[in-house]
């Protein structure tokens, strides 16, 4: 048993039916930590080059780290696969409550391929782990899919993390729910949904062994205690992520109209003193959370979680949709239907676009579209996840989607490797367009979130390159820990701290550059992953839009991106990683993160390395 660890596997083949148990080895415990981290190594170890996402061949993994379940924001789980979506690496992560309760069971991870024959849930409950027939719910909604598998287990404190109609529908852009809380990036549910896999229950009983119980909680104590006299944690408490919709929108970065802007001119019917004036009632926290950044509502008869930031400007601004009511209510259709708000709001803003400029048609489409509609936006996520009409075409992501209209419409097209864009304008950050672009899952701001650091910056100028790819790293470091460690990402600190709690909780002497190396390992791979795939620099790009067309309104109008500084900085980018020009990690750097193997897998695979 590895303190800090549940020291189980838990391998689920559908097709065959079969539940097999293995035991955590310390050795790759170490390694790769936890999270991602183990999801990353068994996904490129286990999955064969170029398979169909939605085949049954395709892994699907939840993955736990030694920080789950713990009382320092040990909320997170990670889910792993390759995407429907981008055809790339994928995780997405979640918080919540069932990532700890799956580490009760004394699980870290559990690995699913193949396929049911009908549709099925899988119940785990301590050392018992099963697979139960889910006919009544499939076709219903995350909420009343989690009502229903309660009722039947007869346990009402049972954790459940499902996919709706969207995910069972093979919407590439299908999302994973939990708890009010979504793995959401990337079409993670499309993967589940194709699996004939409605939801996975846990009720664990276990607890967690620390190796030293006093110095873990005090080291906690400390933890919590830094985090919430950081002031990101009081406005996180009392506005949660939409206390920064203001503040973006002066930086010129809050997407508009299908990213035509970076500003819009009715933000100020998108803040959190609008959504607490008419919408939300109460915080609503993750396990064992200090901060509580959720915010619980409703809009007429309905209860609503949120929205936050991201989906305010998704579903909102980039729809040219100011009404925060509407765009709450959209935002829990997504939820319990299982579908990104992200991805979810750029194929609408996108489909607006076109049918702006005449490449569709009210009679194509069978409504009225256009920027600000509310009712046009909810009506289009219904038939999105009923793969209805244009829902059907817009089900298939923006990339997709744009081929199959043809004419020009990729020029409207907001996507990095199939994956749509968050709410940071890149033509307003060189250095968040660097992130979107290197980014291993694809348009992202999960992977790297540099632009705080590039407005503020008094030594690198904001629409310069220099110092930007060092700034991309950097943030990628700490974004990357948390999601293999297991604990949410709002208010990191040093990896000198993470490094004596980590090692107060294993036993391990664990500094904070082994730390690095892990985070370094860990991006590596999924960089392998990718390459092995045969993704290239060619495909580290932004969006066709960027490059040729101009900001058109705010403080940063007439900014567009140059292609010439995305490639100066990617070349810098690639250096600082040990990657080679071509953006594919160099055989010596490998070998220096103890990656023998991959250098064989890809050597096997005919990727050429340096």
């Amino acid at each position: 048993m590895i303190p800090g660890y549940g020291g189980k596997i838990l391998r689920v083949d559908l097709t065959k039916g079969q539940i097999k148990k293995e035991s955590l080895d310390k050795d790759f415990a170490r390694k790769f930590l936890g999270g991602r981290g183990f999801g990353a190594k068994v996904l490129f170890n286990e999955l064969e080059r170029g398979i169909d996402p939605l085949s049954p061949k395709n892994k699907l993994i939840f993955a736990v780290g030694p920080f789950t379940g713990l009382t320092l924001k040990g909320c997170r789980y990670s889910v792993v696969t390759k995407s429907p979506l981008t055809l790339t690496y994928m995780d997405s992560e979640a918080g919540g409550f069932f990532g700890p309760e799956l580490k009760f069971t004394g699980h870290d991870l559990v690995i699913i391929e193949g396929r049911c024959e009908s549709p099925t849930y899988l119940f785990i409950e301590d050392d018992l782990a099963e697979l139960r027939d889910a006919s009544s719910v499939w076709g219903k909604g995350v909420s009343e899919t989690e009502k229903i598998i309660r009722n039947e287990v007869g346990d009402r404190s049972v954790r459940v993390a499902a996919i709706g109609p969207a995910g069972e529908n093979l919407v590439r852009f299908a999302s994973i729910t939990s708890d009010s809380r979504q793995a959401a990036r990337g079409g993670v549910g499309a993967v589940m949904g194709s699996k004939r896999l409605k939801a996975i229950a846990v009720k664990g009983t276990k607890g967690i062994e620390v190796a030293d119980p006093e110095n873990v909680m005090k080291l906690t104590e400390e933890h919590v205690k830094k985090t919430m006299d950081n002031p990101v944690a009081k406005n996180l408490r009392d506005k949660g992520t939409l206390v920064y919709m203001p503040i973006y929108n002066d930086w010129g970065v809050v997407p508009t109209r299908n990213f035509r802007s970076g500003y819009f001119e009715f933000h100020r019917n998108l803040t959190a003193e609008i959504a607490w004036d008419k919408i939300w009632s109460k915080n609503r926290a993750c396990f064992m959370c200090p901060i509580a950044c959720a915010k619980i509502g409703s809009v007429g008869e309905y209860i609503v979680d949120g929205p936050d930031y991201e989906t305010a400007c998704l579903l909102g601004s980039n729809c040219g949709l100011d009404d925060l009511k509407t765009i709450a209510l959209a935002n829990s259709l997504c939820d319990d239907l299982g579908l990104d708000t992200i991805s979810t709001g750029n194929v609408i803003a996108f489909v607006m676009e076109c049918y702006e400029r005449g490449i569709l048609s009210k009679e194509k489409v069978g409504l009225e579209l256009g920027f600000g509609k509310g009712e046009a936006v909810v009506e289009l996520i219904k038939r999105i996840v009923l793969r209805e009409g244009v829902g059907n075409i817009l089900a298939e992501g923006v990339k997709r989607a744009a081929e199959m209209l043809g004419a020009n419409a990729s020029d409207f097209a907001v996507h990095v490797k199939g994956m749509e864009l968050p709410g940071y304008e890149p033509r307003s950050s060189p250095a968040m367009g660097l992130a979107y672009a290197v980014a291993d899952i694809g348009g992202s701001h999960d992977r790297s979130w540099p632009i705080g650091e590039e407005v503020s910056s008094q030594k690198f100028e904001r629409f310069g390159v220099e110092g930007k790819a060092e700034m991309v790293r950097k943030s990628t470091f700490l974004r990357t820990l948390p999601d293999i460690l297991g604990f949410c990402r709002f208010v990191v600190l040093d990896f000198a701290d993470y490094a004596k709690i980590l090692s107060a909780i294993t036993g391990w002497e664990i500094s904070a550059e082994e730390l690095r190396g892990v985070v370094e390992r860990v991006n590596t791979l999924t960089r392998a992953f990718n390459a092995r795939e045969g993704f290239t620099r060619k495909d580290d790009i932004l969006p066709a839009k960027m490059f040729s067309q101009a900001v058109e309104s705010g403080p940063t109008k007439g900014k567009v991106f140059r292609k010439e500084d995305l490639d100066s900085m990617l070349d810098e980018y690639y250096e600082l990683w040990g990657w080679d020009k071509n953006g594919v990690p160099k055989e010596e750097t490998l070998r220096r993160l103890g990656l023998e193997e991959v250098i064989e897998s890809l050597k096997y695979s005919r990727v050429t390395l340096s």
